[in-house]
């Protein structure tokens, strides 16, 4: 029978990222190869914010993507290695890394070619003055072909509040989430590599469809930036972990997959309240 080690707060005590992560891509779907040879103009923006318009175009080849951002009168381009997944028609996850940077950046959005909507978040590691800690930056935007507009843009989401969702990433590791409020989770290892760690750390949802969501974290203790399209009614996620393992300061960046198990929702505290005596 394996059992939990002494907890400990101390990232150093915890398992490494590289091990943790081993094995992580057993339940992980297929890659997709369905947008290959499509050129795909997105007008993106920050959430709230008018004045960050750019244009980021994704061409995608057999291998590689090319991706070109423009912004004002400045253009950035590069030719990446990707992962793309289509978890429902037309619903895809995409991951890729930008290697011209000075430092690790990875982008990963989900992308809806038939709502024409797309949400996503520019990952960061090695910034100051926490160089360990994994950054964000969101972005969403509308394909240039479509008939979406930034009004319909996908909406955050309570729906997951309450819930407790059981992962299993491989034969092997198993976590649970508690989604708390709009700002927070926990997170608990039940099996595997870091059994009987967990955490409470900073939350965003998405809605994309119905039973499908967009969720994503970073970790204070160690630095993970996470990702996750979770569908619900599949029972099924794609994902990513990026951060750098605490023990060799060597870059962390994986795509992952989970079966899903919702387990129930706890009740909101305005349902929770007493009524009238």
């Amino acid at each position: 029978m394996t059992t939990a080690t002494t907890f400990s707060w101390a990232k150093d005590d915890w398992t490494s990222l590289t091990e943790m992560a081993d094995g992580f891509d057993e339940y992980r779907p297929p890659l997709s190869t369905a947008l290959e040879g499509q050129r795909l103009e997105l007008r993106c923006r920050v959430p709230d914010d008018l004045g960050s318009d750019v244009t980021l175009v994704h061409e995608f080849g057999a291998e590689t993507l090319r991706w070109t951002l423009q912004e004002g009168g400045a253009t950035r381009e590069g030719t990446e290695t990707h992962e793309l997944f289509e978890m429902q028609p037309g619903l895809f996850f995409l991951h890729y890394r930008r290697s011209g940077d000075d430092h690790p950046v990875v982008v990963t959005m989900a992308l809806d070619t038939r709502s024409g909507q797309a949400t996503g978040a520019v990952g960061e590691l090695g910034l100051e003055p926490d160089p360990h800690l994994a950054r964000q930056q969101w972005f969403q935007g509308q394909l240039a072909d479509s008939d979406a507009t930034a009004g319909g843009a996908h909406p955050r989401t309570t729906e997951l509040l309450g819930h407790r969702i059981r992962y299993a990433y491989s034969s092997d590791d198993v976590y649970d989430h508690v989604y708390l409020n709009q700002h927070l989770f926990t997170w608990i290892c039940l099996g595997g590599a870091e059994l009987g760690v967990g955490d409470t750390d900073r939350a965003t949802y998405w809605k994309l469809r119905e039973q499908t969501y967009l969720f994503s974290w970073l970790e204070k203790n160690v630095g993970v930036e996470g990702m996750v399209l979770i569908d619900l009614a599949a029972r099924r996620t794609v994902g990513i972990q990026f951060g750098l393992d605490q023990a060799t300061g060597d870059l962390v960046n994986i795509t992952m997959g989970a079966h899903a198990l919702d387990l129930g929702r706890v009740p909101g505290v305005d349902e929770s309240r007493p009524g009238p005596a």
